[in-house]
């Protein structure tokens, strides 16, 4: 078993339930965790035994450019249907976490950040 992990991928995003969220648009970041077995590319050396991260940026950055949502979780489960649909046979797991900062709220505070968890059926 092994992760595969891409850390803080920023997106400059028109999501959010306010006004000014959809017309100004703020950055967030992404991070995601796939669980599965990597002992096979280990060996092999071949990206065909993986997933390849560069597909999943890819299909995230895709996912952004050409969606909008309310939510962050509505994002996040967007992105899990495109992961599970794209690689869920080589996938145990994934994890997304997103955390968006220009968030029009008041209070200090560095971000807010939403995590969601699937497990993949095979």
């Amino acid at each position: 078993m092994g992760k595969i992990r891409i850390n803080n991928l920023k997106f400059y995003t028109k999501n959010g339930v306010l006004k000014e969220e959809r017309v100004l648009g703020q950055q967030v970041e992404i991070d995601v965790e796939l669980t599965m077995d990597i002992n096979k590319a280990g060996k092999t050396d071949n990206v065909q035994d993986t997933v390849s991260y560069a597909e999943v940026n890819d299909r995230i950055h895709e996912r952004l450019e050409n969606s909008s949502f309310d939510l962050m979780e509505a994002v996040a489960s967007a992105i899990l249907d495109d992961i599970e649909n794209d690689h869920g046979e080589k996938l145990d797991k994934a994890l997304i976490r997103i955390r968006k900062y220009s968030v029009p709220m008041p209070g200090i505070f560095d971000n807010i950040e939403i995590e969601m968890e699937r497990e993949m059926t095979k």
